[in-house]
């Protein structure tokens, strides 16, 4: 058998010197009609520095992500104007140190802080975490509740999904599930059940199950001794539950003419670390998710929904909402969304300030009377030629969601200033660990406990100052 292998190499060296020539070839070459693309053939081993004007080389830490760099390095949107242009932000020195309150009198944390105090007077205190895939599986959030309720108190990670597309990824609970058919708000079917409060509604198969394991890897999130699901049933039906090792058990439940019922299990201290259920029956049945707590302490139901640019959640309807409150009583509505409507060819996002402005305002009909917190969007980077930078469209989007945010009367946090302002991400990703992953759009799980416990810093000072203003 002849042997290749010297024309082989000879081959792969001639490539490489071809690839390195074309390299050196400068972007923007006109040939002909055709203009020639910058080429890197090593682009992607090359260690690239952030776009970062300003920044302090050790602004990023595991103790701290706070912004060290200029004010006047931002694009922001311009007062009546449809394009993005280049103008310092106002009164920015805050921004992503404290949570903004535009709320008509600058109150909007206080009803949320009154409840937290309350705690020991055996109050539960929840709040529902709108987002999208920033935060899906837990990341940020399962450091950020971990955190609360080691100090106000609570054991269980709170409401959860039926089904999931991270089930393996979550580090706050083992979900093993079969025979159900999910639908969600942001996948367009013609025809669909309502949906529930977290964006999904599952129906389920004869015979589907769902089993929830507590994990060890947080410290609340082991156990729990009180476990519910939320449904709506056109007849009743029979069930079987089991938690840990007991004997299954069967139980019914009832019609709910169209609305939405909680079945609910209790047990004294320490509750159970397994829970599963199985429907035999499933005609006319629809589930909305559980919750596995132990209260009284403080719950952060994550309502992550992949792909959720803020839009859908107006499928969401207020009735339905309001069904849900009444078992949940929130006292935090939170929102975080826009990493899907950031691209670096955006040059006009009046049709995303249209969307987010009616959003905002369905919130209000679905949780009258409450506070509701903006997150502004966070970094996000792509490549330009060989070098990578902040999406444009990114400080442009914060600045937008700020002046809803102010629109509305809403709380508001900057989290783009947060993380550390331009290039953050890009800091992020080249941490050992890395804090992000590489499609400098998404935290690793490293990255989350860092912004989750900043988080968690940030609303325990915002209670200080609370407490410190009902002295004065």
């Amino acid at each position: 058998m002849k042997n290749y292998i010297n024309q082989t190499l000879l081959l792969s060296v001639l490539l490489t010197l071809m690839l390195t020539g074309l390299s050196l070839v400068p972007g923007n070459l006109a040939v002909g009609e055709f203009n020639l693309r910058k080429m890197d053939i090593f682009a992607d081993i090359r260690v690239s520095q952030p776009d970062t004007a300003g920044m302090q080389p050790d602004s990023l830490s595991i103790d701290t992500l706070a912004w060290q760099g200029s004010d006047t390095s931002l694009l922001v949107l311009p007062d009546n104007a449809d394009s993005i242009g280049p103008l310092p932000p106002k009164d920015s020195s805050w921004f992503g140190k404290v949570i903004e309150d535009y709320t008509p009198r600058q109150n909007g944390l206080n009803r949320f802080f009154e409840a937290v105090d309350s705690i020991r007077q055996g109050r539960t205190v929840r709040v529902a975490w709108y987002g999208d895939s920033f935060v899906e599986g837990d990341i940020l959030l399962g450091d950020l509740r971990d955190t609360l309720q080691s100090v106000w108190g609570g054991q269980g990670v709170g409401f959860v999904p039926v089904t999931s597309e991270v089930a393996q990824f979550k580090r706050t609970l083992k979900h093993i599930f079969r025979g159900w058919t999910t639908y969600s708000i942001v996948k367009k079917m013609p025809e669909h059940p309502q949906f529930g409060i977290n964006g999904y509604v599952y129906q389920p198969e004869p015979d589907a199950k769902i089993h929830y394991e507590g994990a060890s890897y947080f410290q609340h999130t082991t156990r729990w001794s009180r476990f519910r699901f939320f449904y709506s049933a056109s007849q009743s039906l029979s069930f079987v539950w089991q938690q840990d090792e007991s004997a299954p058990q069967n139980d019914n439940l009832k019609a709910t003419d169209g609305s939405v019922r909680a079945w609910e299990w209790t047990a004294n201290y320490p509750g159970t670390s397994t829970f599963a259920v199985r429907f035999p029956q499933s005609q006319g049945l629809l589930l909305y998710g559980a919750s596995l707590e132990s209260g009284p302490g403080i719950y952060i139901d994550n309502f992550s929904v992949r792909g959720n640019s803020g839009g859908p959640l107006k499928l969401i309807r207020p009735d339905v909402a309001h069904q849900f409150d009444k078992y949940q009583h929130y006292d935090l509505i939170v929102l975080q969304v826009g990493l899907n409507a950031v691209t670096n060819s955006l040059n006009n996002i009046k049709w995303y300030q249209a969307e987010l402005d009616r959003t905002f305002a369905h919130l209000k009909d679905c949780f009258p009377g409450k506070p509701v917190m903006i997150i502004g969007v966070g970094d996000r980077a792509n490549k330009s030629g060989t070098e990578l930078h902040t999406m444009r469209s990114v400080p442009a989007i914060v600045t937008m969601q700020r002046d809803l945010a102010r629109k509305h009367g809403f709380l508001f946090y900057d989290l783009y200033y947060g993380m550390g302002g331009p290039g953050s991400i890009i800091q992020m990703a080249q941490h050992k660990p890395r804090y992000a992953n590489l499609d400098y759009t998404h935290l690793t799980h490293d990255g989350g406990r860092v912004l989750g416990h900043q988080f968690a810093n940030l609303f325990l000072e915002e209670q200080t100052k609370w407490r410190a203003s009902r002295t004065q």
